[in-house]
């Protein structure tokens, strides 16, 4: 977990007696709360705070419990003390007195994403608390963190007191955007040299599996009811590719149980796991383009991915690898599309 002080640099600035003092105020106020979820206080960074829990549950409670405790004394004192929190699981390593690793660079540039107030979540974290919290889960729009290689999906912990208005959907379900890299569609002076000046997006996504299904009409109605149940206000994954003789169904691979439910085993093919999608979005007048997917392939080819599926849906280009393949694959991508930019 990190936690920022909102706007303490300002203040320092204009009051620096004020500020210390109203450092020392929210020091006593949240190292309790820490304390009594299970925190570990790694190290304090100015007015910043760096905690280490044993649970993403307990960080998340935690937080929440931080939020409205500074509520609470915001509502009866004439000073404010606002935080942002940023919560992320992952591997760490300790090392004199203090932690390092990817997931400690993560939870960093996930806290600035939130509000003065606000909690905010990696993709990780919410498949750890999502059915166990009382509070609605809400995915971020599209943003790129600052030297994490890897799209990272970002949820907020809309609180209680909370007055954000979130676009929902005809449902009634929060609409939801993956965490993708965005090009500006660029012109080039000297032709249609490349069809890379079309990619709006990239949208990269890990935990993908692909089942092949014997392609029989008990089917059709069995991938339906399973369609159903697919998330896709939370950004899961369904793509159905139908053949003469086979169905390709590529989904999340936290949904392949509830596809066993539905599938008789006996039609299944082939299931294989540990992989990842690539979505490359494009610009309508791409859409007729020839050599688009022959671009792709071979770029991918010439360097040596191993392409599991090649799934077109106009207007996007869905790529299927395995997910060790994924990081260079996706660096392969990028590289078409900021070739003309």
């Amino acid at each position: 977990m990190f936690t920022d002080l909102v706007g303490y640099t300002a203040l320092s600035q204009r009051d620096e007696s004020l500020a210390l003092r109203l450092l020392q105020r929210h020091r006593e106020i949240v190292r309790p709360i820490f304390a009594r979820y299970g925190g570990h206080e790694v190290k304090t960074i100015g007015d910043a705070f760096l905690i280490e829990f044993d649970s993403a549950l307990d960080a998340t409670r935690c937080a929440v419990e931080v939020q409205k405790v500074l509520r609470e004394y915001n509502e009866k004192s004439h000073h404010r003390l606002q935080v942002r929190i940023g919560i992320h699981i992952g591997d760490v390593v300790h090392q004199g007195g203090d932690v390092y690793g990817d997931a400690v660079n993560i939870a960093s540039r996930i806290e600035p994403l939130a509000e003065a107030g606000e909690v905010c979540i990696s993709e990780q974290v919410y498949d750890q608390v999502r059915n166990k919290l009382a509070y609605e889960l809400v995915k971020l729009e599209s943003q790129n963190l600052k030297n994490v290689t890897f799209p990272v999906d970002v949820y907020k912990v809309i609180l209680p007191w909370s007055k954000s208005v979130q676009k929902t959907e005809k449902d009634g379900r929060a609409s939801t955007v993956s965490m993708v890299t965005k090009y500006e569609p660029g012109e080039s002076k000297k032709g249609l040299q490349s069809v890379g000046k079309f990619f709006l997006k990239l949208t990269l996504k890990n935990r993908i599996v692909v089942v092949t299904l014997t392609n029989e009409p008990r089917i059709t109605g069995a991938l339906a009811k399973f369609a159903t149940g697919v998330d896709y206000a939370r950004g899961e994954t369904l793509h159905i590719v139908a053949g003469i003789e086979t169905v390709k169904v590529v989904t999340d691979s936290k949904n392949l149980e509830r596809l066993y439910q539905v599938v008789p085993r006996k039609n299944i093919i082939n299931v294989v796991e540990s992989l990842s999608e690539i979505i490359v979005s494009l610009s309508e007048r791409v859409v007729n383009l020839p050599g688009v997917v022959a671009t792709i392939t071979s770029h991918l080819a010439e360097n040596g991915i191993n392409l599991v599926e090649y799934i077109t849906i106009n207007p996007h280009e869905i790529v299927v690898v395995e997910e060790k393949d994924a990081l260079k694959s996706y660096q392969l991508l990028e590289e078409l599309a900021t070739a003309t930019h």
